[in-house]
């Protein structure tokens, strides 16, 4: 090919410009729709825009819906034809829609004049956006925020044990212990709480108050729980995301997990049959099928005419100096013909013995999931494979640290306003008010400093008998300061009471304290980074073992707070030392666990990659004895078995591109990487041709 034709083909002449395809993702809350614009972009999903609006009735969705698509669509030159839908677990049974909720997303799409793609359920959808985003199946509980409702899902291994939906009350961090305390199958909860639903500013408030919430007196918790945030919009992302994953798998998974990814999403039932739909884009693309050099090769022949040998030579007869100079010396026939064939048989032998190849061919693997319960024993001392127990070894460990925080409660501080008052007797029997008796104005309360006496007063006497005495206003401020003459009240009514003169000396003032729910705060906080640096701590001290972070008993050993509850203070410290008790296990032990489930379900032309199986571990108790019960989620990659003879005499001495081909045939061959040793010209460039001088090394891409 020469320079003009490597240039022009650079130039993308003619090709058709690929045009992304939009769609509408509605999700249905308790109380609010949420409707987005969103397209697919090689591998990359793109939320165009996002609208919501509550709604009040089922009679209501699809007008407000109706409404949200025009402003997700807004002046946007595009037409989305199809829609997807996010539904709450309630519209759910057994995994398929109900009938009267199937009624309305079919008026939906019949009032919006769409297509219906699939539906999914919110908390599916979630779960499978942060299995994407974490690499792993989540465990937590996730709450949910609306402003009237809450829904509470715990997810263990990225399986759900429910979702419970309760209105909210005052008190959210109550409102949520409410709901969990209706799981009552869940033995122990996950310590993760991620909510999301709200501002990031509003979720920032609410974990500040789940913070402090005592979670540990009612539930089943290990630990303290961890709280963290999620985005916002995070149900609409997740659905558009369960959505995409089904158009074009990259964006979500690896082709390892496809089998999970289609559990998620269930196709929306028609009322008729449809219409078969037109097959996708696929196959070559517009590319051609073959071997391309080879093609560019006849191309570039079938411009050059045909010429004698003769007549090439007689146009190149010109010598260089240096022909001019050899030449001469190779002046015997016989001689100028035996050097060039020795240097041929020299270059045939070296071309057949010498060069070496490295093929690394990627193949797609089976994934089987298991999930068993497995129990690690201090008491035992061999995996027992029926009964799954594996050797446990206790283990503990004490950290210290300390830690600070900014205080956040308020506290009004200042001077009490005094002042005497007259006590006026208007009975005829002698009165007594003691110290500390309490008189008010206009809601200010006011105590006696001393005990006063005052005399009967004579029915014939021109004036009443009086007394007078200090006062001290029983809350700070200058609203004690009262003006001369005020009133007050008492609890005896045979007496009258008047200022006397003006009060004085009340002042006031905000000041910043620390709060109970601060100082809860902050002990939250540090124990959980003491516990994952005793995790560390002991994964160093026993490099062979796992250690499960969660499932650690702590026990305080000693905590000092810098300040009180109430104490004025803009920030303080806290020292804090906690004991650290758990059970430690062997990886090799679980998997020989895996091991014996899986072997049983492995298909013939397959194996068991033992190496590359996928744990993850959900405690479900921490015994005093010291067992440690969890759930054993397990990932096992069988890998295809590939006859390598066969293969290296299909491959031995083809050109590189012909090997990808070939390889390409096999089942479940994704592609293929081929080093040449040395590297050879593009018209060299084949593999050896003697089989023991290629090396094949299968696995993952």
């Amino acid at each position: 090919m020469s320079v003009f034709q490597r240039l022009a083909a650079l130039i993308p002449l003619g090709k058709k410009e690929i045009v992304p395809e939009y769609f509408f993702a509605l999700n249905i809350g308790q109380e609010r729709l949420t409707a987005a614009l969103w397209s697919i972009e090689g591998k990359e999903l793109k939320i165009l825009s996002i609208s919501s609006d509550i709604y009040s009735s089922n009679a209501e969705i699809v007008k407000v819906a109706d409404k949200l698509l025009d402003e997700v669509l807004g002046e946007k030159a595009v037409e989305p034809k199809k829609i997807l839908f996010g539904v709450p677990d309630h519209f759910l049974q057994d995994e398929d829609l109900q009938e009267e909720y199937l009624k309305l997303l079919r008026s939906i799409v019949k009032e919006l004049e769409l297509e219906p793609m699939a539906y999914v359920a919110t908390s599916h959808a979630l779960l499978h956006f942060l299995e994407k985003k974490e690499g792993v199946p989540t465990t937590a509980i996730l709450v949910g925020f609306d402003s009237k409702h809450l829904a509470v899902t715990v997810a263990r291994a990225g399986k759900l044990d429910g979702t419970k939906v309760i209105e909210r009350g005052e008190n959210s961090a109550a409102d949520i212990e409410k709901a969990l305390l209706g799981f009552t199958d869940v033995e122990t909860l996950p310590s993760k709480i991620l909510i999301y639903g709200q501002k990031a500013t509003e979720l920032e408030k609410l974990k500040t108050h789940l913070l402090s919430f005592t979670w540990m007196s009612k539930l089943s918790f290990l630990h303290f729980p961890k709280i963290e945030t999620l985005e916002e919009e995070m149900e609409i992302k997740s659905i558009c995301l369960a959505g995409g994953s089904e158009i074009q798998s990259e964006i979500a998974y690896a082709p390892t997990v496809q089998e999970s990814r289609k559990e998620v999403v269930t196709k929306i039932p028609q009322e008729e049959p449809e219409e078969p739909e037109e097959p996708a884009v696929g196959g070559t693309l517009g590319f051609i099928v073959g071997d391309v050099s080879k093609q560019q090769q006849q191309e570039a022949a079938a411009e050059v005419p045909e010429q004698s040998l003769a007549a090439v030579e007689q146009e190149d007869f010109e010598p260089s100096v240096e022909r001019r100079f050899i030449m001469p010396k190779l002046r015997f026939k016989g001689r100028r013909l035996l050097i060039p064939a020795a240097l041929i048989a020299a270059l045939i032998l070296i071309y057949l013995f010498l060069p070496k190849a490295e093929v690394k061919i990627f193949v797609e693997p089976k994934v089987l999931e298991k999930d068993t319960q497995v129990v690690a024993d201090p008491a035992v001392s061999s995996v027992n494979e029926e009964s799954k127990i594996i050797p446990g070894q206790r283990v503990e460990t004490e950290v210290s640290g300390s830690s600070k925080d900014q205080s956040s409660g308020k506290k009004t501080v200042g001077e009490l306003a005094k002042g005497t008052i007259k006590i006026i007797n208007n009975s005829a029997d002698k009165q007594t008010l003691s110290k500390g008796t309490a008189i008010s104005s206009n809601g200010l309360k006011f105590t006696l400093d001393t005990t006063i006496n005052i005399a009967s007063t004579s029915a014939t006497a021109d004036t009443k008998a009086t007394a007078t005495a200090s006062v001290t206003a029983v809350v700070a401020g200058a609203d004690g300061n009262l003006a001369s003459g005020t009133q007050f009240s008492s609890a005896n009514s045979g007496v009258a009471i008047v200022a006397e003169g003006n009060f004085s000396g009340g002042t006031s003032k905000e000041v910043t304290v620390v709060s109970e729910a601060d100082q809860k705060r902050l002990l939250a906080s540090l124990a959980s980074d003491l516990r994952k640096q005793a995790k560390q701590k002991l994964q160093e001290s026993l490099p062979g073992k796992k250690i499960l972070e969660e499932a650690l008993a702590e026990e305080i050993i000693k905590k000092s707070f810098s300040k009180n509850i109430n104490d004025q203070a803009g920030e303080f410290s806290l020292n804090l030392t906690i004991k650290f008790k758990g059970t430690a296990f062997e990886e090799k032990d679980l998997k020989q666990i895996v091991g014996k489930l899986v072997n049983t379900q492995v298909p013939e032309t397959y194996q068991l990659d033992l190496a590359s199986t996928e744990t993850q571990t959900d405690v479900s108790k921490l015994e005093k004895d010291g067992k440690l019960i969890f759930l054993a989620r397990f990932k096992a990659k069988l890998m295809p078995q590939i006859d390598e003879g066969e293969i290296k005499g299909k491959i031995a001495g083809r050109e590189v591109a012909q090997v990808g081909e070939i390889l390409k045939s096999y089942e479940n061959v994704l592609g293929s990487e081929i080093k040449l040793v040395p590297a050879l010209p593009g018209f060299l460039a084949r593999l050896p041709v003697l089989q023991k001088n290629i090396k094949i090394e299968v696995g993952l891409k």
